[in-house]
C-alpha cells in the first residue's frame, strides 16, 4: 500500500512539474519573441501604460501617433525602456530606467508594443 502511494505521488509530482515548463516553454518548445515580450509588457509596462497600451492615470498610450515607429525608433524604445525618458510630453512624471530588464526582454517588448500599435506591419 504504501509503496502504491509514493509511486501515485511521484506520479502526480512529475505531471505538475511536466505541466509547468510546457506552460513556460509553450507545448511546442519555447514561446516566440512576441509572446516573450507581450508577457514582459504586461509584468513590466501595463501597470502605467495599460493591458492594451492605451495608457492610465501613471502613464501614456503607447498607442499615440508619437510612439509609433514613424516618429520613434525601435533603438530609441529600447533606450526609453532601458534608461528612462525625462518628462516631455505628458504629465504623468518621468519615466523610470527598467535596468532589471536585459536586451533580448527588451527588444521583445519593442516587438511587442510595435505589433499593436496601428498600421503595424507584421515582422
Amino acid at each position: 500500500m504504501c509503496d502504491g502511494l509514493v509511486r501515485l505521488v511521484l506520479g502526480l509530482v512529475a505531471t505538475v512539474v511536466a505541466a509547468s515548463v510546457g506552460m513556460a516553454c509553450g507545448a511546442d518548445g519555447p514561446r516566440t519573441t512576441l509572446e516573450r515580450g507581450e508577457a514582459t509588457y504586461r509584468a513590466s509596462c501595463a501597470q502605467c501604460h495599460g493591458g492594451d497600451l492605451s495608457g492610465t492615470d501613471r502613464g501614456p498610450s503607447l498607442l499615440e501617433p508619437v510612439y509609433g515607429p514613424d516618429q520613434l525608433t525601435d533603438a530609441e524604445l529600447a533606450d526609453a525602456i532601458r534608461n528612462g525618458v525625462e518628462e516631455d510630453l505628458w504629465d504623468f512624471g518621468p519615466m523610470p530606467a527598467n535596468g532589471a530588464l536585459g536586451d533580448e526582454q527588451i527588444d521583445a517588448i519593442v516587438e511587442f508594443v510595435r505589433s499593436e500599435q496601428p498600421d503595424a506591419q507584421p515582422g
